[in-house]
């Protein structure tokens, strides 16, 4: 990117984000996080291809700490926020900045148009029952729309593991926006599509056959599926290929932040599989 499509990039950040703020139309955490959003796009628009510039997202986010969800409020619509991150927050940042990155001038209200799209139901924002509350509502619904494809069951069939999902309106103590009896009713409705639903996932083993290595695609989005019965990631992150090796891009237990992870995929699974049964397989469509 030139220096005079960077200029035009900058200019006038601030006072769009006070316009927008005023029309009650965004929310960022802070003023500076306006800034954050275009430098994300920025170093994602440096590479040329898609899964490329996912994977130049999500670098640009390492050392970014964990924290809880901004939007798990009485509100519950998006709040964009950079200064900290949760699982689902950090491949939603990185890949609405993705596909801002892949647009001639992207401004600010392109990258909240493709967060709204990827982050919420229908890629629209109602509040808190707009959220993807787990990852097997975010596939189905993106993967309808064209942001995803899934590729668990690629080249060969996976496995599958019965859950009922049911988590939110069984603890609505913890979700704020709950207190609101039509959020909580349309949540409920939601979840309800989730009983006893079949959650496909690859076997852990997989991870190290040669033919995955071959596969696995920079950009690539892997979900580890838990123990936990009422949850359906354990861990997620961006692959990215380093060495020939597929390496994780995700927000690190050990340290709290966004991290490349210092061992392949393979040696990571192995670390950790005593938390996760098997993985889905996932690939941004830009």
């Amino acid at each position: 990117m030139n220096t005079e499509r960077l200029k035009y990039i900058f200019i006038g950040v601030v006072t769009m984000v006070s316009a927008m703020m005023a029309r009650g139309q965004v929310r960022y955490h802070c003023p500076q996080d306006s800034v954050r959003v275009m430098e994300l796009v920025v170093a994602a628009s440096k590479a040329q291809e898609y899964g490329d510039r996912v994977v130049a997202a999500a670098k640009a986010l390492e050392g970014v700490p964990f924290a809880p969800a901004a939007d798990n409020d009485s509100i519950g619509s998006i709040v964009i926020r950079l200064d900290s991150l949760n699982q689902r927050e950090f491949i939603y940042m990185t890949l609405a900045a993705a596909k801002t990155a892949q647009l001639s001038n992207p401004n600010l209200r392109d990258f909240e148009k493709n967060l709204e799209n990827i982050s919420r139901k229908k890629g629209e924002d109602h509040g808190f029952a707009s959220q993807f509350l787990y990852g097997a509502d975010w596939i189905v619904d993106n993967v309808y729309r064209g942001n995803i494809q899934e590729l668990t069951d690629y080249p060969t069939v996976g496995s599958y593991r019965t859950k009922t999902l049911d988590y939110v309106t069984r603890h609505p103590d913890q979700f704020p926006a709950m207190a609101n009896p039509d959020v909580a009713d349309k949540v409920r409705v939601a979840e309800y599509g989730y009983r006893s639903h079949r959650l496909p996932h690859k076997k852990k083993h997989t991870i190290n056959d040669k033919e995955m290595k071959t596969l696995l695609a920079p950009g690539d989005i892997i979900i580890m599926s838990p123990m936990d019965e009422d949850f359906d990631i354990y861990d997620i992150g961006i692959v990215t290929i380093e060495n020939e090796q597929p390496i994780l891009i995700h927000i690190s237990r050990e340290k709290g932040v966004v991290v490349t992870d210092p061992y392949p995929l393979p040696r990571l699974f192995k670390i950790e599989g005593q938390y996760f049964y098997g993985y889905r397989w996932l690939r941004p469509q830009g």
